[in-house]
Order: C-alpha cells, then structure tokens, then sequence
C-alpha cells in the first residue's frame, strides 16, 4: 500500500521522535517500504543569518546533521528495513512539503507536542504540514 513514507525527525527532540518512528517502522516493515527519515536546520538562508555565516560554515552544519541522523537510523532502525536520510535547511514545514513533492511520499507519519496553546500562538510544524499536505498523513501525539 506504501512505498515510501517521510519520517521528520528533530533529532534535539529524540523522545518525540521516538513515539513515531515506531510507527513508522511498523508501516515500513508491514508494506515492504522506504522510510524516509528528515530533518531541518532553521534559517541559514534568512539574510541577516547568512551574512554572518560563510557558506561553508552552513555546508560544514548540514553535513553534520545529516551524519548525525545517519547516526540516529543506525541506532532506532532494525536490521532489514529499507530508509534514506536527507536534511534540508530553513522552514522546517515547507522543507517537509518540499521533500514530500520530490521524493514521491504517499505517507508522512509524525510526531506532535499535545499543547494548545504552544499552537495557538506559534503554530506548528505539524499542523502547518497537515493544512497544506495532499498526501495521507498519520499524527502521533
């Protein structure tokens, strides 16, 4: 039924990851599938960032982090199930619909914070990822 499911992860939230990711497991080891783990790295390209950056500071960071989420699939994921990494940089909900679009992703499981009101008044990358996704979508709270 699936072929490719998107696992975001904040890998400075692990715990929160970890009630999705066995999930996550779950569906890709049950449909033979590719599970996608994702990560984002905010704002580099904003420019009053990146004029304080150089480009290879931002390169060296991405590259870091993708080592790091290799790292964290090395150590949640079972022997046998199939998965890629990716990191992407700035808006973490438009870099996790970007990532949908291009990688052919019909299901995103993710995990989300139980508050209101940290919803209420800063939104979040779930709910955002939720309104504007037209693929099939599994929250775990």
């Amino acid at each position: 039924m699936y072929k490719n499911i998107l696992l975001p992860v904040d890998l400075n939230e692990t715990a929160l990851a970890q009630k999705a990711i066995d999930t996550a497991i779950f569906l890709a080891q049950s449909n033979n599938a590719t599970l996608h783990l994702f990560t984002v790295i905010p704002g580099f390209n904003m420019p009053i960032v990146s004029n304080h950056f150089p480009t290879e500071v931002m390169r060296e960071a991405l590259a870091d982090l993708k080592a790091r989420l290799k790292e964290y699939a090395k150590q949640q994921l079972p022997e046998g199930v199939n998965y890629e990494v990716d990191v992407a940089e700035g808006k973490a909900y438009k870099k996790i619909l970007k990532k949908i679009s291009q990688s052919d992703i019909d299901l995103v499981v993710i995990a989300t914070h139980n508050s209101k009101l940290n919803h209420f008044f800063l939104g979040s990358v779930t709910a955002k990822v939720v309104e504007h996704c037209n693929t099939s979508i599994l929250v775990i709270k």
